[in-house]
């Protein structure tokens, strides 16, 4: 045996030993010594693939030594040390490519696409020769494909190589190869995997050597073309699943590099934009359906397809991608990966499309994305997109009723888009609350839907826990597009047996019948279940601005409805939205807009009011309850509304307001707390005064005098300081004309008084009150009506004479004044004057002990024995009644500062007076006994 491995009567069995004693040394190549090894085995290994050994079809010893050498040169670090070597590396890679089998072309590949990689300038040469080749596979591919599953015998069988002549893009003659059996090796030239790799090198060059791409592309692209066009067999018999496989990851492959064309190149392509469009379908229907990372580059290169003019041609082709068999495949591993893009890509395919579609495939897309909307194994993102679709799909289904029959159908498919948003709601209207729930929990939660109760099999393809806020923001954005979409659904098949604006020239003379607007029952019902569950999705939306922007949508979708489907769905409704808005109180905003809509004022105040009035008043008798702010709150909502539009809302109040109004005056009498009563007449008597209710005035005529004779009586009796208020304000805006209120006037001159003493809201009240009266009635009937209470009232103007900045000083003068001399003649009767009662210690006694400090003893009460006794007949000895006496006599001189002589029993007023001290200041209490001896 030959001492030196490379000997060329060595044998293969030690050649091979030698060579992985080598690779398996190979870590030297990245230390100094680099360049010595070059220099000592690359010649080496250089020789072995050319001379020692020769390509090989079977797995042998000598096919392994290549393949091993092979893998070192691969292994090869490629740094400027290897510069010296890389001509000769790429030839000699060049050659393995071409001539050798598949395993070692593989290498061969990575190792050209390397150099070509890093030794630009180097091998530029050899760029050509390659291409060459790349398009010599290309023009086989064909043959390729028919050798493998068109003939049951083809092992046996020989398939052209690619011989030097192949490098020539123009040569046609091939030479033959014997073909491996099963478990041999495919020559390089009968490889699909060498075609998998080829396009990314090529694309690669193209980019480097843009001056190669007009010398090659005209003979690569056409081949390229029909490579992908190829079929393959319809049924592959299991011991061809590989190489099937393999095929399509070429094929794939090679559409990756034709889209990329598109972008640099698409005047080159355009030829071929239908060819192209049906070959991506055709992979999509043939490709393993298990095949999960060559559908998805498929489903990449549909992308890039669908952002150029070229999608076109895909147009033609949509009914068979609405397959998601055909789309997706069938794989476990495919549906759950592959799903999100491949709908998205649908989605867009669709949106391009939509106007062209019949009225059949409009009804599988709404099929489709209506059940992937209610997917919970797929992404939000994909819920909103579906939403997006069916929105864009309204409109040309819309569209598309040209005649009865298209109406009814068209209606039918824009039903099915309301049906599948509604259910969206209502599966929103159960996570929501959950969300919100555990975000004032704090704790760290799960993916939300993952507690949600679904079929198993959804359980198992539930995408991963997302971060929490972006999480929220999807449903919030979900929530928005379903909002944004209703109005558009709800308008379409409001109007969709109306006459398109297309028609209406053509069918105006044919208008004797009016066609139906608005929903039916069924769609009524549909449409109800957006406020039963759409308002419980809306607390999700807690700032500001996005909070009044999506109320703002949603009353918005309300405004656009028919006045009785409104009223229909309301009805329905109403409970629910009640118990809704006691704990989510923005939900007043949608009803304080409906209000303001014109077009619905009318029935939904209607709705409203028969609501509040048949089963709401009860709630009033706990005033401070939620569901009794609640209750006001839409009544004060209601009235304004009226108020602002009378003569659209008197007819529907009419039956309501007496009722209300004998409610509030029963219940204030029976009612512990009648608070809540009160306020509700408040609102309603505000409302009927700022608008002209004539037919509601004169019914409550007959009212007046019973609930003005409550206020009364209620103004009499024990109230709180806010009730007394509220009391007064009822009293001076009793809903009636003052016609009807002239007998009650001299009744409502106290409410006045006191109102006019009451806090500035009613003492403006009182002075616009008392002002109306004195410009509307006759002096001569007014006087006398205010006789019984003229002192007050005219005191109560005169304390209101303030100087600025004082507000009411100007009204109360100019009021003064339209009185005339009336306001005087008070002045000839005694005023009631209120009289200062005496201090609690009128006399003391000041008592001291030393050396303690003095203190106070009062007198006030010993004063008051002393009267007593002195007062009684009966019962008290004569030496008590007299000192008594002579007691409250020495108090009387002690307060008056009188100085007498002592008296017979010894004891002079003036001494007691030094004992007894008074309230009043000593210094003038001299003065005072001064003045009087003075005098």
């Amino acid at each position: 045996m030959p001492n030196h491995p490379f000997d060329y009567f060595a044998a293969v069995q030690v050649r091979l030993q030698l060579v992985m004693e080598v690779r398996d040394s190979l870590e030297m190549t990245h230390t100094p010594d680099y360049l010595n090894f070059l220099r000592c085995y690359f010649r080496a290994f250089s020789a072995i693939l050319s001379t020692y050994t020769s390509p090989q079809a079977t797995e042998n010893a000598e096919h392994k030594l290549r393949n091993v050498v092979i893998e070192i040169l691969n292994r090869l670090p490629h740094s400027e040390v290897l510069r010296p070597f890389v001509q000769d590396l790429l030839k000699l890679s060049l050659r393995v490519l071409t001539q050798d089998n598949e395993d070692n072309a593989l290498l061969a590949i990575r190792i050209v696409f390397d150099l070509l990689r890093n030794f630009r300038p180097t091998v530029e040469a050899e760029v050509q020769p390659f291409l060459d080749f790349v398009v010599a596979i290309y023009r086989n591919f064909k043959f390729t494909v028919k050798h493998f599953f068109d003939n049951p015998n083809a092992s046996a069988n020989v398939v052209p190589p690619v011989s030097n002549q192949h490098l020539d893009p123009t040569a046609d003659g091939p030479g033959m190869l014997a073909v491996p059996s099963g478990g041999q090796l495919n020559p390089s030239a009968q490889s699909f995997k060498i075609v998998t790799e080829s396009p990314l090198v090529v694309m690669f060059l193209f980019q480097l050597y843009a001056k190669l791409v007009q010398t090659n592309i005209p003979f690569l692209l056409p081949l390229m073309v029909e490579a992908i066009a190829e079929n393959g067999p319809d049924k592959v018999p299991p011991h061809l699943k590989t190489p099937f496989v393999e095929l399509k990851g070429a094929q794939v492959k090679t559409l990756s590099f034709l889209t990329y064309l598109l972008k640099s190149n698409a005047d080159y392509i355009k030829p071929y934009e239908n060819s192209i469009c049906s070959s991506i379908v055709k992979l999509l229907v043939t490709c393993p359906a298990d095949s999960v990372s060559i559908r998805k580059e498929l489903l990449v290169g549909l992308k890039q397809v669908l952002n150029t003019e070229y999608r076109r041609g895909l147009f033609p082709l949509i009914d068979t991608l609405l397959d998601e068999r055909v789309l997706v495949g069938t794989g476990r591993v495919c549906i759950e990966t592959l799903r999100p893009l491949a709908y998205t890509l649908l989605a867009e395919l669709v949106h391009y499309v939509r106007g062209d579609l019949s009225l059949p495939l409009l009804s599988r897309i709404i099929y489709l994305f209506s059940r992937n909307m209610h997917d919970s194994s797929l992404t939000l993102v994909i819920h909103t997109t579906s939403a997006r679709l069916m929105l864009n799909l309204v409109e040309p289904i819309y569209e598309k009723g040209v005649d009865q029959q298209s109406m009814d159908e068209a209606r039918v498919l824009l039903g099915r888009i309301l049906d599948a948003f509604v259910g969206k709601f209502r599966t929103l209207k159960r996570t929501i609350p959950q969300l919100l729930e555990e975000v004032e929990e704090g704790k760290e939660r799960p993916n939300l839907r993952m507690k949600l109760e679904v079929p198993l099999q959804t359980v198992l393809n539930l995408q991963p826990p997302l971060e929490y806020t972006k999480e929220v923001n999807d449903y919030k954005s979900l929530i928005r597009t379903l909002v944004m979409g209703m109005k558009t659904i709800i308008w379409s098949i409001t109007h969709a047996h109306w006459p398109r604006p297309q028609q209406q020239n053509q069918q105006s003379a044919n208008l004797s019948v009016q066609p139906f607007r608005g929903l039916r029952e069924d769609e009524v019902r549909k449409t109800s279940g957006v406020l039963k569950s759409g308002v419980h999705c809306l607390a999700l939306f807690k700032e500001k601005d996005e909070e009044r922007d999506i109320l703002q949508c949603f009353s918005q979708m309300l405004a656009i409805m028919e006045a009785r489907d409104i009223m229909d769905m309301f009805s329905f409704c109403m409970p629910d939205l009640f118990d809704c808005m006691i704990t989510n109180n923005q939900l007043l905003h949608i009803f304080s807009s409906l209000l303001q809509a014109p077009k619905v004022l009318r029935p939904f105040t209607d709705v409203l009011i028969n609501f509040l009035v048949s089963s709401k008043l009860d709630a009033l008798k706990q005033p401070d309850s939620p569901a009794a702010k609640l209750v006001l709150q839409l009544f004060r909502f209601l009235f304004i509304a009226a108020a602002k539009a009378p003569e659209s809302c008197e007819r529907t109040l009419q039956p309501h307001v007496p009722v209300i109004m004998e409610v509030c005056m029963k219940s204030a009498t029976e009612v512990e707390k009648p608070l809540g009563y009160m306020h509700l007449l408040r609102s309603m008597f505000r409302a009927l005064n700022s608008a002209k209710f004539d037919s509601l005035m004169r019914d409550l005529i007959p009212s007046l005098q019973p609930c003005l004779n409550l206020l009364l009586s209620m103004l009499d009796g024990p109230t709180t300081a806010d009730m007394r208020d509220l009391i007064l304000e009822l009293c001076l805006i009793l809903p009636a004309r003052l016609s009807s209120l002239l007998p009650h006037i001299p009744r409502l001159m106290k409410p006045l008084v006191l109102a006019l003493k009451g806090n500035d809201d009613l003492v403006s009240l009182a002075l616009c009150t008392l002002e109306f009266w004195i410009d509307s009635l006759n002096p001569d009937f007014l006087e006398p009506s205010m006789a019984s209470l003229m002192s007050e009232v005219i005191l109560a103007l005169w304390s209101h004479l303030r100087p600025l900045p004082y507000k009411w000083g100007t009204k109360s003068l100019e009021l003064l004044g339209k009185l005339g001399g009336r306001n005087r003649r008070f002045l000839k009767e005694p005023l009631a004057l209120e009289c200062k009662e005496n201090p609690e210690h009128g006399l003391r006694l000041v008592l001291t002990f030393e050396p303690a400090t003095p203190f106070l003893v009062p007198l006030d009460r010993c004063i008051h024995f002393a009267v007593g006794a002195v007062m009684q007949g009966n019962g008290m000895e004569a030496f008590y009644r007299k000192q008594a006496l002579q007691f409250i006599r020495v108090c009387l001189n002690s307060l008056l500062n009188l100085r007498e002589n002592v008296p017979a029993e010894g004891v002079s007023s003036g001494v007691l007076g030094h004992l007894l001290i008074s309230s009043l200041d000593p210094s003038r209490r001299r003065n005072d006994a001064s003045d009087m001896k003075n005098a």
